[in-house]
């Protein structure tokens, strides 16, 4: 008998979709500066880097691509922010059209909210969140980008416009040539795209949380306080690791503003791509904890991908609460579910496997050193887009490889085994025998 595809295999299914049609408007000759000079792997890979909002190319963005083309890849990164599901049910609303259960349930799992109750009002709160913020951001930066030399109004909009939305929804695609090293000394917009990349790393549902305090001045759930505590307790660790480290190599001859600017944008774009100084610059140990920080990644529900602050937070919670004898992990007067302890150990080490199995093929495929190689790996499972360079020198077989990353990074790591594994559940019990640890 067939079965019929589960919402979380439909999911997976919409994404691959959407990534092969985005590919197919890039092959057009339209899209390319020199048209016919795209392939298809270019095409799909960019369209998928698009699409699940990681940055990584194989082309320059910048040169390759026509205002069309460049214009394809940052509606595509739109939809990727707000999700696949998010994005196609604004016109459903917009047309007066009721959402089923089912679509439903797949814009729930989406945003990775266990409750689909309600999930039409949440989506039109992010929708109209995600527009205010990205028009402020446009605005800001249209201001303070300094004009080229004939460069139009058009040009100018929409080169403000694509970086506004490539900072908040953490794609870190660039159409400079060169993400954001010219304009490294210009303060100002470098705070504009680390706020964008800070507030797009939180969660729409933090953010819904933090806008509702000036309303109702309710207390935060222990969500969002997760969430505001190690995303800040990480970005201001990285930004105080990269002064001190570069402090007499990059960061020479800045003032201290700039200093520090500098310092918290390399921290920040953990989530996002962007660099003002590019990644071969950074030193050893830098590149190293870049690596970790990425492959943490962002929040639940946000743009970003990464094992997730919270369950890196719970991880540590459960580590210091077992150390202490405690099998409870409570924080803030709060116990923690033992199943969402279970499955943040679990979305870790399927996480580090990935990582572990990637790096090993593109070690054996590619004749590149083991950080490089790790590097991006971690940038392309955690959606970030940060780079060492490698990736326009890779094989097919490995940017093919790289893609998949990208797309498993974007559904989530635990999604795909779940979602495509068998729905029915075990329900045989064996006798339990305990085994030494340690």
């Amino acid at each position: 008998m067939n079965k019929k595809p589960r919402y979380g295999q439909l999911l997976v299914a919409a994404y691959g979709g959407v990534s092969i049609i985005g590919a197919a408007l890039l092959m057009l000759p339209i899209s390319s500066s020199q048209p016919g000079t795209t392939s298809l792997l270019q095409a799909w890979f960019t369209a998928m880097s698009a699409l699940t909002v990681t940055g990584l190319t194989v082309v320059n963005t910048g040169t390759h691509w026509t205002i069309f083309g460049q214009a394809v890849i940052l509606l595509l990164i739109q939809v990727g922010g707000l999700g696949l599901m998010v994005f196609s049910s604004v016109f459903l609303l917009l047309f007066g059209v009721r959402m089923n259960l089912g679509y439903k349930v797949l814009a729930a799992q989406e945003q990775e909210q266990s409750n689909f109750t309600g999930i039409a009002t949440l989506i039109r709160q992010i929708v109209w969140l995600v527009l205010v913020i990205e028009i402020i951001g446009f605005v800001l930066l249209y201001c303070l980008f300094p004009a080229s030399p004939g460069q139009s109004f058009a040009h100018k909009v929409f080169f403000a416009l694509f970086h506004a939305v490539s900072s908040f929804n953490g794609a870190g695609f660039d159409i400079s040539g060169a993400s954001m090293v010219p304009f490294r000394h210009l303060n100002l917009v470098n705070t504009v795209v680390i706020i964008l990349i800070f507030l797009g790393s939180l969660g729409y549902l933090v953010l819904l949380e933090l806008i509702g305090l000036f309303k109702r001045r309710p207390r935060l759930s222990l969500h969002s306080r997760l969430v505001l505590i190690v995303t800040v307790s990480i970005t201001l660790f990285g930004a105080g690791f990269y002064f001190l480290t570069e402090y007499t190599a990059s960061l020479a001859g800045l003032s201290w503003y700039q200093k520090l600017v500098e310092s918290l944008f390399q921290s920040i774009t953990r989530t996002c791509g962007f660099v003002t100084v590019p990644v071969t610059s950074w030193s050893e140990p830098f590149q190293f904890l870049s690596i970790i920080m990425m492959f943490i990644g962002a929040s639940p529900g946000s743009v970003g991908g990464g094992i997730k602050t919270t369950t890196f937070a719970v991880i540590v919670l459960a580590a210091w609460s077992l150390a202490r004898g405690k099998r409870e992990v409570v924080v803030m007067e709060r116990e923690i579910d033992s199943a969402s302890v279970s499955k943040a150990f679990t979305v870790t080490v399927l996480a580090l496997v990935m990582v572990c199995v990637g790096t090993l093929i593109l070690m054996v495929l590619e004749n590149l050193p083991f950080l490089e190689v790790l590097f991006e790996v971690v940038s392309a499972l955690a959606t970030v887009g940060l780079t060492m360079g490698i990736t326009e020198h890779l094989s097919p077989l490995s940017t093919f490889i790289i893609g998949m990353l990208m797309f498993i990074g974007r559904i989530g790591v635990l999604s795909i085994v779940v979602l495509l594994g068998q729905s029915e559940a075990d329900r045989i019990h064996y006798m339990k025998e305990t085994i030494i640890i340690g």
